[in-house]
């Protein structure tokens, strides 16, 4: 299990360097690029979640972070 957060991390990390997000002279306050952001990370959960074995189930609501998702995968195994 933490060889593959490790491994997708990985790619996600190269994809980030290779790729630029818009921005703007507000930083990261405006409500496009916090959407921007929010879609980013629903996309890595989703990534993270469908590479999982169908033994692991998540709590249903709103959507956790990669990294969260990742704590209760390591939770659910101990």
């Amino acid at each position: 299990m933490p060889n593959y957060f490790t491994e997708i991390k990985k790619l996600w990390d190269e994809y980030s360097a290779i790729t630029t997000i818009p921005h703007c002279a507000c930083g990261l306050k405006c409500a496009s690029l916090k959407a921007v952001h929010k879609m980013i990370d629903t996309q890595r959960l989703m990534q993270f979640l469908a590479g999982l074995n169908d033994a692991y189930k998540i709590v249903s609501g709103p959507l956790p972070s990669p990294s969260q998702a990742y704590n209760v995968i390591l939770q659910e195994e101990k």
